[in-house]
């Protein structure tokens, strides 16, 4: 399909997103797509975590972001959307075949029928999503008008943490729009003598702030989110099964918010118990 050409060949600004502020009116819509029939994990998203389905936690961190003036919860099952109801939020019906959160974040965009600037894609399975994550992508996607996408990436705590290929790395350039997502460490530190995939053995401390780690969520200008479900997937985004690769494989410019706050997903029972941490040492679980 043809894309547009402002995607290509777009002069990004000279200053990218500083802090929190916001330099035109912006209608931001957050959708939180959610699905039941996980295979590694059926009824996730009505998981307890730290007491509270995990839906909730993600609802109530965007419904607290900054800059974000509606949060609904994109599903393909009643016993979701009654939760969803229940503790006071939004939820839209989308149709069970669809093959990807991205798509249903698009199919409530139109369920819902109206009008907005910005449209957050933020997975479901991830309680640790921290309000000012999401406000920062929602100022990234404010304070640059032409974006077509933004995301959002945090530092790593430890080296071991890269070799870990559900940590996904982001490189990006200096204009803070992304180069390449993969679950590969990236970059590679090279060694004058040594050529071994683990660099972990000459990888000096202060290297570690060289790498990015992704966190889970889109923002998308409303035209770039019905082009991009309309675009097959890419070779690369099938070889690494990351969805963002389709769209830089397209041309699409993606931004990258910077956060201090590491988001975790849960995609299995195992790893319940390190959100929770992560929401006690934030205080907001016992």
């Amino acid at each position: 399909m043809e894309l547009p050409m402002r995607w290509h060949r777009q002069e990004p600004p000279e200053t990218g997103i500083r802090g929190l502020s916001y330099t035109a009116p912006m209608r931001t819509l957050a959708v939180l797509p959610s699905r039941f029939q996980a295979s590694r994990f059926p009824g996730k998203p009505l998981a307890l975590i730290a007491g509270k389905p995990m839906i909730q936690w993600v609802f109530e961190a965007a419904r607290r972001a900054q800059g974000v003036d509606r949060v609904v919860v994109a599903t393909d099952d009643g016993r979701i959307a009654d939760t969803v109801k229940g503790f006071g939020g939004e939820a839209v019906m989308t149709d069970p075949a669809l093959p990807s959160g991205t798509d249903r974040t698009a199919a409530a965009l139109e369920a819902l029928g109206e009008s907005f600037d910005c449209v957050l894609n933020i997975q479901g399975d991830e309680p640790a999503m921290h309000p000012d994550t999401v406000a920062a992508v929602v100022a990234l996607m404010r304070d640059q008008p032409d974006l077509p996408m933004g995301t959002a990436a945090c530092p790593f705590a430890h080296a071991d943490e890269l070799f870990n290929p559900n940590a996904v790395k982001v490189v990006v350039d200096d204009h803070r729009r992304a180069l390449y997502f993969s679950r590969s460490p990236i970059p590679y530190l090279r060694n004058s003598a040594i050529f071994e995939p683990d660099f972990r053995p000459w990888m000096k401390p202060e290297q570690l702030a060289h790498f990015k780690r992704h966190l889970g969520l889109y923002a998308y200008r409303p035209d770039t989110l019905k082009a991009f479900t309309r675009l097959a997937p890419h070779p690369l985004e099938l070889l690494e099964m990351l969805e963002q690769l389709r769209a830089l494989a397209a041309g699409i410019p993606i931004g990258v918010a910077d956060t201090p706050f590491l988001s975790l997903g849960v995609d299995v029972p195992a790893d319940v118990p390190a959100a929770e941490a992560l929401l006690r040492e934030r205080g907001l679980a016992q």
